[in-house]
């Protein structure tokens, strides 16, 4: 049913639709569903919400961004429009607070559309229940442990206008992967850095297209497979190395490990320590021959473009006796991240163009969502019975 605003341009309280947020939702996926349960352009609704004595500001517009940001009074006025405490609001919606650094909290409401501010995906239809609506999925950021529902087997994508995911009952690695996941997140406080420092290293591997390499081959059919795409344009998507990026992750933030190498380097030197290091991770992500592989190779090739050694770099930080403990201990290098633009991966994995390679990407919504780079800070969201879904 539509809703009209009264003369002032607010709503009237009587008319209001309990449309609450989904947990880890984006701000503009929100204000866009409570739009369409009053049968008003999204723009319209927020400046019937953001009235006030004060001028309203409103920067862009929901054509040109996903994600809207509000300053304090902009902020409060939502919290009283939907009757969701303030607080609360801030546990659901990410973005929500601190006030984004264009705008100020002086002079009045403020709004503004910009792109969002970390990948997101659509959330698990399934899980979410009610909050889905024809044509309009719900958008959420992906939780500490990645875009994937356990309950349903699915890896969740990103696309703004329909339901994406990806059905992992044939790569039974990867639903194992993410409950190893979700044991790091538990365990270790800077789990995120560490998963993003591990995604480096592993990607680093990866530019190197190893020849006698099977197991990422295999997967990257799988993928192909189910999306319809081509191998060339489905081999650069997080999945394919997921496993092997929690392994790595699971091994270099275990203190006993971490202890093993630093002694290692203090008896028998730097090298030492990194060819146990190798052989370790070798063995962690199933490939028995890295360490010497890798050893070989360095000793007769040239580096290719887009090839670091992430794991020696970070293994003189592990043993310098000058680097403090903590967070500085995962923090990738620039120029030596793995790269979060999707055609820039392309172009280091295939020969082929990377122009049709990318929409072929594109057109099977593999292009977006969740990238191992960093934390995006959350609370964590109480349990509340009128609020529906949980977080992917």
């Amino acid at each position: 049913m539509s809703r009209t605003m009264d003369m002032s341009g607010s709503l009237p309280a009587r008319a209001r639709v309990r449309v609450p947020p989904v947990a880890r939702e984006l701000s503009g996926s929100w204000l866009r569903r409570l739009a369409l349960a009053y049968g008003l352009p999204v723009q319209d609704l927020l400046r019937g919400v953001l009235s006030s004595p004060h001028p309203v500001k409103i920067t862009g517009t929901p054509h040109s961004a996903l994600e809207v940001y509000l300053n304090a009074l902009a902020r409060k006025a939502l919290a009283d429009f939907s009757g969701i405490p303030l607080p609360m609001l801030h546990r659901l919606l990410p973005v929500l607070t601190p006030t984004h650094p264009r705008l100020t909290d002086d002079h009045g409401p403020q709004a503004a559309w910009y792109s969002p501010a970390r990948g997101w995906v659509t959330a698990c239809p399934p899980c979410t229940g009610r909050a889905w609506t024809a044509g309009r999925p719900v958008l959420v950021y992906p939780g500490p442990a990645g875009p994937i529902c356990q309950r349903h087997q699915r890896w969740l994508l990103a696309d703004e206008h329909k339901p994406v995911s990806l059905p992992l009952r044939a790569l039974p690695e990867v639903l194992a992967a993410h409950r190893r996941h979700l044991s790091l997140v538990r365990r270790v406080p800077q789990a995120d850095r560490v998963v993003a420092l591990a995604a480096a290293v592993v990607w680093s591997w990866q530019v190197q297209r190893w020849t006698g390499e099977s197991i990422w081959r295999q997967r990257t059919a799988i993928l192909a497979k189910v999306t319809g795409s081509s191998a060339t344009a489905a081999m650069a998507h997080a999945l394919i190395a997921y496993p092997e990026t929690i392994n790595v992750a699971a091994l270099i933030s275990n203190p006993r490990w971490q202890q093993r190498l630093c002694e290692t380097a203090t008896t028998r030197g730097l090298q030492a320590a990194l060819h146990l290091a190798l052989e370790d991770a070798g063995r962690s992500i199933g490939r028995s021959w890295l360490a010497d592989w890798l050893t070989a190779r360095v000793r007769t090739q040239r580096r290719a473009s887009g090839e670091h050694d992430l794991l020696l770099w970070w293994l003189r930080r592990l043993t310098s006796p000058h680097c403090p403990p903590g967070t500085v201990l995962w923090d990738v290098p620039a120029g030596m991240t793995r790269p979060v633009v999707y055609g820039d991966r392309i172009s280091f994995l295939t020969e082929s163009p990377v122009r049709p390679t990318l929409e072929d990407a594109r057109a099977a919504s593999l292009t977006g969502g969740w990238e191992p780079c960093g934390p995006l800070p959350l609370a964590e969201t109480p349990r509340v019975p009128w609020l529906y879904g949980s977080s992917p």
